[in-house]
């Protein structure tokens, strides 16, 4: 019996209780209680039946709950975890000791699937920083055309038009037979390496000072090399440099032999004069034209490299030009190929065991029309 069937039957029975001598307070009491429990008994199994439909019609499916599966993060050489795990592996002293502590789980695994997929590479950032800097006083490479082929090539240089040049013709008359001069700019490639020495003695207070020392000191030296590879090109004038003709010289620089290296100049686009910082300042500053106007206009623009204008074209400092000398012309007429533009790697130097990182580019260059520069330099400069 439930206890709803008890209430029922107790109820029965105080109704008969009442046909007969007894408390009709007591029992008045005792039915009103019985009634309240009766009707909370009834809700709860109402609401119990309804419960049961529910389930059983599907209201209720039980849902459970997955958490959601982690996508599994992908590195490259942009990542910042594998920036940092290519600096651990290059920090390490002459017993193989890292010298930032072991990779955590993180830039484990950022440096084995970026290794896995494109080789050990140089991370995103520190390359970005490095070609800024290259770039920042080699501007003669700077400005040049660049290209990123992948092997050697061979580009066709117009020498000359011997025949069927454009010109005026009577209506009906066919123009000449079109007869060209060409060679050729053959750039195979040439090796640039460059190294830094980190000796036994050397320490770095943070990883970041360790990336600043490698990034600043192989910078230096690639750019150095690039410019003044370019300017040994420029040199060559059977093959991808000037044209002798427009290889010229003076007793001295005067306004008369700015405008005869300018009239030499084949080409068009933005013109460049190239010198270094005494020439600059020592002799250019100084030229006057017949009229007595100075020839140099000093730059008030914020570029650090362009120092002034001489007859509308742009003066820019190149530290790696010698005294006495000064290149002119369009720069974009000077190819740059990068095949491979940058690689290090680190080495231990046997004798010494100081930690050697070797910085490695495949780069050629050459000058599009011999004479698109001039280069002049003080008689016997």
């Amino acid at each position: 019996m439930n206890r709803i069937e008890e209430i029922d039957k107790r109820l029965s029975e105080i109704k008969a209780e009442l046909d007969g001598d007894c408390d009709v307070d007591a029992l008045e009491k005792e039915v009103r209680g019985l009634k309240e429990e009766r009707k909370t008994l009834m809700d709860m199994l109402e609401k119990r039946k309804q419960l049961q439909n529910e389930v059983a019609n599907g209201a209720g499916e039980v849902i459970r709950g997955f958490k959601p599966e982690t996508e599994e993060k992908r590195y490259d050489a942009s990542s910042p975890e594998y920036k940092t795990a290519w600096l651990k592996n290059m920090a390490m002293d002459s017993r193989g000791k890292k010298l930032f502590g072991d990779l955590t789980k993180e830039e484990r695994a950022a440096f084995t699937f970026t290794t896995a997929n494109t080789g050990e590479v140089v991370p995103t950032e520190i390359m970005n920083r490095i070609v800024s800097l290259v770039d920042n006083d080699s501007p003669m490479y700077d400005d040049s055309f660049k290209s990123n082929l992948v092997y050697g090539f061979e580009i066709p240089r117009l020498k000359s038009i011997d025949a069927g040049d454009a010109k005026n013709v009577t209506e009906g008359v066919a123009n000449d037979d079109e007869q060209d001069t060409f060679d050729s700019i053959a750039l195979p490639g040439v090796e640039i390496k460059k190294h830094i020495v980190m000796s036994r003695k050397m320490q770095f207070q943070s990883i970041q000072a360790f990336e600043d020392w490698v990034v600043t000191h192989l910078a230096e030296r690639i750019r150095v090399a690039k410019e003044t590879y370019i300017l040994s090109q420029l040199a060559k004038s059977g093959t991808v440099g000037i044209d002798s003709g427009n290889v010229i010289s003076a007793a001295a620089c005067t306004d008369e032999e700015i405008r005869k290296a300018l009239g030499l100049l084949r080409g068009s686009g933005e013109r460049v004069l190239y010198a270094n910082s005494n020439f600059i300042w020592n002799t250019l500053a100084g030229l006057e034209t017949t009229e007595g106007d100075k020839l140099f206009i000093p730059n008030p623009m914020a570029d650090p490299l362009v120092e002034g204008r001489v007859y509308g074209t742009a003066v820019k400092r190149d530290s790696n030009i010698p005294d006495d000398t000064f290149y002119i012309g369009y720069p974009k007429k000077i190819l740059s190929n990068e095949f491979i533009l940058f690689d290090i790697t680190p080495q231990i130097e046997d004798k010494t065991l100081n930690r050697i990182f070797v910085g490695y580019s495949l780069f050629d260059a050459g000058l599009e029309d011999p004479k698109a520069f001039v280069k002049w330099s003080k008689s016997g400069g």
